[in-house]
């Protein structure tokens, strides 16, 4: 048995559409049978490149019987309305990050997922990237005691591109890397938030942008895990990636992706600074767990009611940027 996939978004020629193409061609149980474009040329290029039917309208894929599972690549405010209709029409999805702009839409898409009884999970792929994983093993591992303050920075100087500059289409640094940033913070806390303070500035490129240039966020977690969440778009000196403050020792990478964490400890009564290799992950996991889950009833590594906790911080978020408060995640 085999689950067929339609991309839903193709783009730019070898872009996001065209990697989800790969992923889903190259998955276990999973067949790339079409791709859901409605910009003509992109329609043509995604034919020839992936040598499978095309469609020019989310209509003509959900009516489609043949048709068990889309893969949304499309701006973050079309993720729930096509996600609900996908699923309406018994379809699984899978949709990139974020799982959607409010908590409303991810509390629709979770009961309607139930309601259909198909799976529905979020592509959140960087909870594989080797910075993130090495950082939290360490963390698990208990290297650093208790941990009081995790802090997390990505960004630079420069504008968005695209869709992404617009509040209308759910744009924005937050929105966009902080969805995975908020995903890792909240995995390597292992506690729901308890409430977010923010500010939200909006400079440099306010000619081209309507979404916040730079993001900070605090945030407390039930567990008294703090963390830091710095998102930037004029940044010109860089903040590590990834900077762990734990009662026995810290952790500092200035980069994300491999290469090594510097891990602060104490050695013989002495403090001192050790180089921990990344550890190797396996980038197809996710869309091979969403196979199996599926068809074998495997358990769901990305699961929605987990990542409805993301976008609760986000609608928080922007509360405490509005009105300068400290507002509790609901």
């Amino acid at each position: 048995m085999s689950i067929n996939v339609v991309v839903v978004g193709y783009g730019k020629a070898f872009g996001m559409g065209h990697r989800h193409s790969e992923w889903a061609r190259e998955t276990a149980g999973m067949q790339l049978v079409g791709v859901c474009e409605p910009n003509a040329e992109r329609r043509e290029v995604a034919a020839e490149v992936e040598g499978v039917r095309t469609y020019a309208h989310m209509d003509d894929v959900v009516a489609d019987d043949d048709v068990d599972m889309v893969a949304l690549i499309v701006p973050h405010n079309l993720h729930a309305p096509l996600a609900i209709q996908a699923m309406e029409a018994g379809k699984h999805v899978i949709t990139e990050k974020p799982m959607c702009v409010t908590v409303a839409e991810a509390d629709e898409m979770i009961a309607t997922a139930q309601k259909n009884d198909v799976t529905l999970t979020v592509y959140h792929n960087r909870r594989w990237d080797q910075d993130f994983v090495t950082v939290k093993h360490l963390i698990d591992e208990g290297c650093v005691g208790e941990v009081f303050m995790v802090e997390c920075a990505v960004g630079g100087f420069g504008p968005l591109e695209g869709w992404r500059r617009l509040e209308q289409h759910g744009g924005g640094q937050l929105r966009d890397w902080g969805a995975h940033v908020i995903d890792q913070i909240v995995q390597i806390a292992g506690s729901p938030a308890k409430k977010v303070f923010a500010d939200f500035e909006y400079r440099v490129w306010t000619d081209v942008m309507d979404v916040p240039t730079h993001t900070q966020l605090m945030i407390e977690f039930e567990s008294g895990m703090w963390a830091e969440a710095t998102l930037t778009n004029i940044a010109w000196p860089p903040k590590p990636r990834w900077r762990v403050l734990g009662e026995e020792g810290g952790l500092l990478k200035m980069t994300g992706g491999g290469g090594t964490v510097s891990y602060y400890h104490e050695v013989g009564g002495q403090k001192s600074v050790s180089e921990v290799a990344c550890l190797e992950t396996n980038l197809a996991e996710l869309y091979q767990n969403v196979a199996d889950h599926i068809l074998k009833g495997e358990e769901l590594i990305v699961k929605p009611e987990n990542v409805r906790h993301t976008i609760a911080i986000f609608d928080a978020a922007y509360e405490s940027a509005k009105t300068g408060e400290a507002v509790a995640v609901k």
